[in-house]
């Protein structure tokens, strides 16, 4: 057997594989209608004495998420639930998962693709407890995808795909994870919701009037994580010096396995009538605001560090806060933690004292730098605490939590200590981005010390936000559409203001917006349509009109506009070639076109230390996705073999190659309009009118017979003929949009694209 498997279960509990995601939007149709179901999928019986054993053991450490279930391996796709087609021609599909007396269920997926207006529903057999509806924003290129925990042994998934969807979805259940100790097991006379020790202080009982008012702001950033598929961990949002809100995610690198891809997030979970360190049990909060998928950005060990992005924007209406931080390494005058211990509800722990800076063996390590602190005067830290933020007296992020012996001795704690890793040595240890955080979070070099949260704590009459979307992803194509939108902040209503912006070397242009908005209020100003043959860099910025911003660092953006620069081709073809490891049963690979359609793809099975070659038909003016996957997570070379992959255009030029990477990897690419078409005399050529409504007539002066092809953007041939002289294609009976007509005279060829309005 291959020895990386021995390593895999060294590495179960925190082992890992984009977007954020509002749950409970929506019902799902068979709440409403009579569909058809199938035998319900019973996962197995399992030895939960010895995992509660080693759990035993693993509590008193905090170097580890906090497992609170356990793993079924599973292959459950479309073929083992039971669609529905409705009169309309839209499907649902349902599929009934049992692990009996599990007090929650969880699902990673190592495969999720599914189409715009297409939903995804996960609910308990009595409907108490819904998440959904998961749409096409959770879609990433590796296709991971993980979700929340749903109450109860007995839980069906429900997927809605609308008869007009543009491609078939994509699902593969790989893990039914059984909760058998849960952040919902409420017993009736003991703690409360959870397994956390009783002298916990919930995050709103008191702190001190010294740091009260930044507690109550900062619980807003912080998180309970579910790491890989059966752990907890804990984070906080993170703020830049550009206060620009990017989805920075600070948690600790112990928490770490190979992705973040199907992690998934709880904010703003606050008990409603707090528990400070008692035996009173913590009521459950109201808010269910959980996000799933993320994008590591940067770790390190020497500070046990990892910056994430979680990748979809969050809805305005979550009130969330970006912490602030201090990298001076100034030793604090006193610190605070909020965290969720053992996956419980949010607390938070005080030490009165200053911590010290210390070194100490950790993770593989031998000198970790840390913050110590001997003990705590108010609350504690668990396991499931681990990558929580440590706190400033000034409300600042100094560190977060790697490990410790602190723990509950009944109401109060056992006065032992706990370590943080130094936010100063996070900040510029290392080489590169990936190792430290001054690249994220000072892109632009400012040299600031100190960073406040952001939104800002101060409340101003005079606030207004702009926010932009719709230019994140990359663009295929010279246009970009971009939506700004005006955000009231402050307390005073806005009614009108002034937006201005400029793509790179351009005019400025401006939009002049009014309305009526109050607090927390927004409303759209405009979607101009910008042509990046002239720049990709945007630059944004928004005044009052008739009044003074009071806050004027959320009122510029400078966007980067991705539209394939350095990755556009001039190729008909692009062609693969692949060497396998030795093995090549967790090799796979997609050649996808913009639009998620599956162009081709690797054969069921490949052979150990075998080479593949394979050629991609492309159009014009069209994008494409080639992704390679690795099932095991360590891509194809070098540790079983010297696999490697590489893309070529016809031309030999080479679009990727590799073969190092971990569960997947992407290579997008634009073929640019006008293809080669170097031996065709394309002065000989007329192809009019263009745009066409109806015919479409070619004409030809070369002595030569051309073979004529009309293709859709799919690439799926609607044509074939033959021509000399002249040939009209009647475009009637297809509906408005773009094709490509492909002329070929037997040794060269040329492609034109036609729009069909």
């Amino acid at each position: 057997m291959k020895n990386k498997y021995l390593s895999l279960l060294l590495v179960l509990m925190c082992y890992t594989f984009g977007a954020a995601q509002v749950t409970n939007e929506g019902k799902p149709k068979s709440w409403k209608l009579d569909l058809e179901t199938s035998k319900a999928h019973t996962m197995p019986g399992f030895d939960l004495k010895s995992l509660q054993e080693e759990d035993a053991i693993n509590d008193e450490l905090k170097d580890r998420p906090f497992r609170f279930g356990y793993e079924h391996q599973v292959s459950l796709d479309f073929k083992n639930g039971k669609w529905n087609e409705l009169k309309n021609g839209d499907k649902v599909w349902l599929l009934n998962v049992k692990s009996e007396g599990a007090k929650t269920l969880n699902f990673l997926f190592d495969e999720f693709h599914i189409p715009e207006g297409a939903k995804l529903y996960f609910y308990n057999d009595d409907k108490t407890d819904l998440l959904g509806a998961y749409t096409a924003s959770q879609n990433r290129d590796d296709m991971q995808f993980g979700t929340w925990l749903i109450n109860g042994d007995n839980v069906w998934i429900e997927y809605f795909e609308p008869a007009n969807s543009k491609f078939r979805g994509q699902l593969h259940i790989s893990k039914v994870v059984h909760g058998y100790r849960s952040v919902n097991d409420i017993p009736e006379l003991t703690k409360g919701l959870n397994d956390s020790g009783p002298c916990n202080q919930d995050v709103d009982c008191p702190v001190g009037p010294d740091f009260d008012d930044f507690k109550d702001e900062l619980k807003k950033s912080v998180a309970m994580t579910i790491v890989g598929a059966s752990g907890f961990c804990s984070g906080a949002l993170i703020n830049n010096t550009r206060n620009d809100q990017s989805q920075y995610f600070l948690t600790a690198n112990h928490c770490l396995g190979s992705s973040v891809g199907n992690w998934a997030f709880r904010f703003n979970w606050v008990s409603p009538n707090p528990s400070c360190s008692t035996t009173t049990n913590s009521p459950d909060g109201d808010f269910d605001q959980t996000a799933s998928g993320a994008t590591l950005l940067a770790s390190n060990a020497k500070s046990d560090f990892a910056l994430l992005e979680i990748n979809a924007p969050f809805p305005n209406e979550w009130d969330l806060v970006w912490a602030g931080w201090d990298r001076t390494g100034d030793i604090p005058e006193f610190t605070v933690g909020i965290h969720h211990p053992s996956g419980d509800i949010m607390k938070v722990a005080r030490d009165n004292d200053s911590p010290a800076k210390n070194s100490r063996p950790f993770n593989g390590i031998s000198n970790m730098d840390n913050w110590f602190l001997d003990e705590w005067e108010l609350g504690v830290t668990e396991p499931g605490s681990s990558g929580s933020p440590l706190f400033d007296q000034n409300g600042r992020i100094v560190g977060q939590l790697a490990g410790g012996a602190a723990a509950c001795s009944g109401t109060v704690n056992n006065g032992s200590f706990d370590y943080y890793g130094r936010f100063d040595v996070s900040w510029d240890f290392g080489d590169s981005s990936t190792d430290r955080l001054q690249d994220w979070l000072d892109a632009d070099g400012t040299g600031d010390l100190v960073v406040d949260q952001f939104p800002p704590a101060q409340v101003f009459n005079n606030d207004v936000a702009l926010l932009v979307e719709n230019i994140n992803d990359p663009i295929c194509g010279d246009e970009a559409i971009p939506t700004f939108t005006i955000l009231n902040r402050g307390t005073e209503n806005v009614t009108s203001a002034t937006l201005t912006y400029q793509l790179g070397e351009g005019p400025e242009e401006t939009i002049e917006w009014s309305g009526n908005l109050s607090t927390g209020e927004s409303d759209e100003i405009g979607s101009p349509t910008l042509d990046l043959t002239t720049g990709t860099n945007l630059e944004a910025s928004l005044v009052i009109n008739g009044a003074d911003d009071e806050f004027l660092n959320n009122n510029t953006l400078s966007r980067q506009i991705d539209n394939f620069e350095g990755a556009t081709y001039s190729t008909e073809t692009v062609s693969l070639t692949l060497l396998t490891d030795e093995y090549a049963s967790e090799t796979s690979w997609e050649f996808i076109d913009e639009n998620g359609n599956v162009i081709q793809e690797s054969p069921s099975t490949l052979s150990d230390e075998t080479l593949y070659e394979e050629t991609f038909e492309v159009n014009p003016d069209s994008c494409y996705s080639f992704i390679i996957f690795d099932s095991f997570g360590d891509g194809i070379c070098c540790d079983y073999g010297e696999g490697f992959y590489r893309l070529e255009t016809a031309s030999g030029d080479i679009i990727a190659e590799g073969g190092e990477f971990s569960s997947a990897e992407t290579t997008d690419m634009r073929i640019s309009e006008s293809l080669s078409a170097i031996g065709f005399d394309e002065t000989t050529l007329s192809i009019y009118p263009n745009p066409t409504n109806s015919l479409l007539n070619i004409e030809s002066n070369s002595a030569d017979d051309l073979k004529v092809s009309l293709f859709d953007m799919t690439g799926k041939q609607l044509y074939s003929g033959e021509m000399k002289g002249s040939t009209s294609i009647d475009l009637n009976a297809y509906s408005s949009g773009i094709y490509f007509v492909k002329l070929d005279n037997g040794s060269d060829s040329t492609t034109k694209k036609i729009v069909k309005q």
